[in-house]
């Protein structure tokens, strides 16, 4: 058998208007063609337009939730069910008690349609809204047990990383440095310990990476006034343990705070690595300042390097599933952290002159911080030669 016209989402919400407008115009035929009893219409009219009312509103209501086709079917099959028997049910007393008239009949009949028409449709939203709940909760539970799961295994892979690649990595590097001091050590051999020596601490960077990378995906602690000072300052002497020679001015004012935690230095130490690793002067310089201003800090970090080309700067930050980027998981490590901190990171320089990096993060007061009426005193330039 071929339906007429197709069901959808809307079609019952449409029909339950439609009926209870269907209810209102019987009501007003009864008005002008059956009226006798004025004082029995006034209180038929009064009990049963309250509920034609609740019928066109109960359609408004459903047509406005995202109920699915069954779910309002359903609604629909409870409000047949209660008219057509509380009908019969009155058609049956009509028969034990005959009404005084047709009128009496009809105004009978009515009200015996709308009132179980409205309790059938109340009845109905209240079981799809119970419903609605019982999924809603069941999804929930799903969906908690789902997150637990991951993060097992994000635990796992955590534990797995740390203890078994990079210790083995620490280990390899360890040897290589050991026997690089050895002099008895051929060149050939030696440039081969170099590699390895190189090989496995970018191992090894890569490895603190993907586990901060994990860390960043769990749910954040509450983030604490952090010193931004302190921690650039920090980083700016870890670049004295690069093997390469590196110059550094710095101007980074004294204790300016941002919310955060502690991988916010993991932050800059990828951008700082970003600037020396594509660097290809002979002695790469880079270029560290700090603007504090009412709301936001914005640090930004220059080199003296080939640039960007363009083409690669619009998915600079994202993750590079084929492995085939230049800066590998390390910026996108670092937009992560940036976003982590609700800041804002972006390539505002590039070209045969090296390239800048701005970091925007939001900026917080702490009480060892100057008041923002005094100028914060910078601590220079500092240079450092390798």
């Amino acid at each position: 058998m071929r339906v007429p016209f197709s069901l959808t989402e809307n079609t019952v919400p449409r029909l339950l208007v439609g009926f209870g407008v269907l209810l209102v115009l019987v009501l007003v035929a009864e008005w002008v063609f059956f009226a006798r009893d004025l004082t029995a219409m006034l209180i038929g009219t009064a009990l049963t337009l309250p509920l034609n009312g609740a019928i066109v509103f109960g359609g408004y209501w459903l047509a406005r939730r995202e109920y699915s086709l069954e779910r309002c079917l359903r609604i629909a099959a409870w409000v047949v069910a209660g008219v057509v028997c509380f009908t019969l049910m009155n058609l049956a007393l009509m028969v034990i008690v005959p009404p005084e008239g047709l009128w009496y009949a009809a105004g009978w009949l009515r009200w015996a349609i709308t009132t179980s028409g409205a309790i059938a449709l109340l009845i109905g939203i209240v079981e799809a809204r119970a419903i609605e709940r019982e999924v809603a909760a069941e999804q929930a539970v799903l969906e908690a047990e789902y997150v637990d799961a991951q993060r097992a295994w994000l635990d796992y892979l955590n534990a797995l990383l740390r203890h078994e690649v990079l210790n083995n990595a620490n280990v390899i590097g360890g040897y290589a440095s050991v026997l690089l001091k050895d002099e008895d050590v051929s060149d050939s051999t030696r440039d081969q310990l170099r590699v390895i020596d190189r090989q496995s601490r970018e191992m090894a960077d890569v490895v603190r990476d993907v586990r901060i990378l994990l860390e960043s995906l769990e749910e954040p602690t509450p983030f604490e006034a952090t010193n931004l000072s302190a921690v650039l300052t920090e980083e700016v002497e870890a670049l004295r343990e690069l093997p390469e020679d590196v110059r550094v001015d710095a101007s980074i004012p004294e204790s300016v705070f941002v919310r955060a935690d502690d991988l916010l230095a993991r932050l800059f130490s990828n951008l700082f690595a970003n600037a020396v690793e594509h660097n290809d002067s002979p002695v790469p310089r880079v270029h560290v300042t700090v603007d504090a201003g009412p709301e936001t800090v914005r640090v930004r970090i220059g080199d003296d390097g080939p640039g960007i080309p363009e083409g690669k700067i619009e998915g600079l930050f994202e993750r590079d599933i084929a492995g085939n980027g230049d800066h590998g998981i390390g910026l996108y490590l670092v937009r992560r952290l940036v976003d982590r901190y609700d800041g804002t990171i972006e390539v505002t320089e590039t070209g045969p002159e090296g390239t800048v990096f701005t970091v925007e993060l939001p900026r917080v007061r702490a009480e060892t911080e100057r008041p923002s009426t005094e100028p914060p005193s910078e601590s220079g330039s500092l240079e450092v030669t390798q």
